[in-house]
């Protein structure tokens, strides 16, 4: 348990603390998150009803969240959660620190640091003051990236990734066949090999989970929203597994909802709904409404094959086209050359930067940038 009280020169009277978030923080983080939402030409915010916590608790046992509160209302939240990862091809302990977020009415005081020191010391729990410690921010966030160079004391932020949050439309027709490879939905009994796989293709990707068959048949039970059967397998000609994806339908806990459209993406809007209603896809909402989406979660494919990628994201666009949803998200690191099996589908990339810092203010070990990155956007 972590608390740490700080009174602001000239208001003695009245303190910020941060302190472990509990259940009957639930409602305030919900509004927390609907209060800070993401700017650009789709101005939208991340909407966690009716459970905040139910991304959390899919992180394990070592993972806290953090809150900030003054005279008894939260101010602030930030997670800080364990996870053994494939950093340079070898497992590690590592940690990963997000949903750093302040209340835009109790923005410029010290909710933010307080958080910060909230994280470090949860991480130097988990490993040590040298355990590598990931973040990552939506580019474009100017009161994030001021932060990157330690100011106060706090940790220093390295760059070492940038990567793309690919939206594919749903939209028109497509041909779902790639020459080679069938694809099917997983059962119960592909899980070993899907395992098997994971552990040849994930160590060649920095902060890849590690997994084995009974960790990925137990998120496969716990996860809400995610069962076996919404896994894709791409098989070669001989049946064998060559890659697989999971297509994660997080509506029941996580939403991304509009907030406002520029000028210049409301026109695009009105062109790509009356392209909706002629291809009988969904259209893009009203200012408030969701953007129904589904997320893509494990993706595992040879960096060497975009192929295998294409043909699984062919497959899920046929399935889903003419759904409630609109679109699917796909996250890559920029430098992947998973990247080829996008080409032609109209996918929309958001930047996200990555950075990696240690509990001690820097991260000092070996350079990071010699293979691409593997990110589940979807957890965060």
């Amino acid at each position: 348990m972590t608390t740490i009280a700080v009174a602001f020169p000239g208001h003695e009277s009245v303190t910020n603390a941060v302190r472990d978030a509990h259940a009957d923080d639930n409602d305030a983080l919900v509004a927390l998150a609907a209060a800070c939402p993401m700017a650009g030409d789709l101005v939208m915010c991340v909407d966690r009803a009716p459970d905040f916590f139910a991304l959390t608790r899919l992180e394990g046992e070592r993972s806290r969240v953090g809150v900030t509160e003054k005279a008894g209302i939260v101010t602030g939240c930030i997670t800080a959660s364990a996870r053994s990862a494939y950093v340079n091809g070898r497992v590690m302990q590592t940690a990963y620190v997000g949903d750093l977020k302040v209340d835009p009415r109790h923005r410029g005081g010290q909710a933010a640091d307080l958080l910060t020191e909230f994280a470090r010391a949860a991480c130097r729990e988990y490993g040590g003051g040298s355990i590598p410690t990931l973040s990552t921010v939506l580019a474009g966030n100017r009161s994030v990236e001021r932060r990157v160079t330690g100011p106060r004391g706090l940790p220093r932020l390295t760059p070492f990734a940038s990567l793309k949050v690919h939206a594919i439309p749903f939209l028109f027709a497509r041909r779902a066949e790639v020459p080679g490879l069938r694809v099917t939905q997983a059962r119960d009994d592909d899980v070993e090999e899907m395992a098997a796989l994971w552990a040849t293709v994930a160590p060649a990707r920095q902060f890849a989970p590690v997994m084995d068959a009974e960790l990925l048949a137990a998120w496969m039970r716990a996860t809400p929203g995610l069962a076996t059967h919404d896994y894709l397998l791409a098989r070669r000609a001989d049946g064998r597994i060559a890659g697989f994806v999971g297509m994660w339908n997080q509506r029941s806990f996580k939403q991304l909802r509009v907030i406002g459209y520029s000028a210049r993406i409301a026109v695009a809007r009105f062109a790509v709904n009356a392209l909706a209603r002629v291809a009988g896809s969904s259209a893009l909402p009203e200012r408030g409404g969701a953007l129904a989406s589904l997320a893509t979660v494990h993706l595992c494919a040879p960096p060497d094959e975009p192929a295998v990628l294409r043909a699984l994201l062919l497959r899920a666009y046929a399935m889903h086209r003419g759904s409630e949803s609109l679109l699917l998200t796909v996250t890559l690191d920029a430098r992947d050359p998973l990247n080829a099996a996008l080409a032609g589908l109209f996918a929309q990339p958001t930047l996200v930067r990555a950075y990696v810092t240690t509990p001690s203010g820097i991260y000092v070990g070996p350079a990071l940038g010699d293979r691409p990155m593997h990110f589940e956007s979807a957890l965060v």
